[in-house]
């Protein structure tokens, strides 16, 4: 039972810092002509800028959240925050500390940035310069996702970390609903880890995802190539449905490392309106 008060806790921090409500979810955004200037200072900067890269460029970056264990990365809430805290019954929770990660870029006459994946690695670069993790690029045609591969253990010494979703999964051949099979997968990294790993977000926007039905079996394949397979089978079906649906084309991993260890996975769409 303290654990579930735990993951309830953690799972209320994060919808109240990084809920889809939330303006301190986005980055600043300052343009001068074509040169563009992109800042977070937050809790989790590439997030941030993450998001709002997807929002108002349509690029369809994932984030994925660091594993953060040492005691001097973090920080209260309320102390960070005291103003966020008392308007949320005076709450403590230990968080990321904060950093600041900028990045500038050019756009061309349409307003987008001229190169996404350059774009992209000068974000993984900002932060790893920035902050005591370290991130690395994936780059797969139009799919991007930045992945913490380093981060510091408890007693403060870099090293390196199996992301979560690097984690090989397998999920056995089955016809069920496609949130169903994504809860499969989040139940196999749960016992990997030990982490609570949820996925995906039921809800998004009103709009529920995950409903239609397929056959889908996975043997040990990457989490991330599953959750990719899956996203892809949401989308045709959808294509076939009269129903309009967002278009939910990549995620978002949020974690938390303390109390009782938890990351939930979410699926996000570009052009959300969340960072205008």
């Amino acid at each position: 039972m303290r654990a579930f008060v735990f993951l309830l806790a953690g799972l209320l921090v994060t919808s109240l810092i990084g809920g889809a409500q939330n303006p301190n979810e986005c980055a600043s955004v300052t343009e001068h002509g074509d040169e563009v200037t992109i800042r977070a200072k937050s809790w989790d900067p590439v997030f941030n800028i993450g998001r709002t890269l997807a929002d108002r460029y349509g690029i369809g970056v994932s984030v994925e959240a660091p594993k953060w264990a040492f005691p001097s990365d973090t920080e209260d809430v309320a102390v960070a925050d005291p103003e966020f805290s008392e308007q949320h019954d005076n709450i403590h929770y230990d968080i990321m500390k904060r950093h600041t990660v900028e990045v500038r870029f050019s756009t061309s006459g349409n307003r987008h940035p001229d190169n996404v994946a350059r774009l992209l690695r000068q974000v993984a670069d900002a932060a790893n310069k920035e902050m005591p993790y370290g991130y690395r690029l994936d780059a797969s045609g139009g799919d991007y996702a930045l992945v913490p591969t380093r981060t510091r253990n408890s007693n403060g010494d870099l090293e390196d970390v199996l992301p979560l979703l690097d984690r090989n999964v397998t999920i056995p051949l089955g016809t069920r609903r496609i949130a169903e099979h994504a809860k499969l997968m989040a139940d196999e990294l749960s016992k990997q880890t030990g982490l609570h790993v949820g996925c995906c977000q039921a809800l998004v926007a009103g709009v529920p995802w995950g409903t239609a039905q397929v056959s889908f079996e996975a043997d040990k394949k990457s989490a991330r190539q599953v959750l990719k397979w899956l996203m892809v089978a949401e989308q045709k079906a959808n294509s076939e449905s009269s129903a309009t649906h967002p278009d939910y084309d990549h995620w978002v991993v949020r974690c938390d490392g303390t109390g009782a260890p938890w990351c939930f996975i979410e699926v996000e769409a570009r052009y959300s309106a969340r960072c205008p």
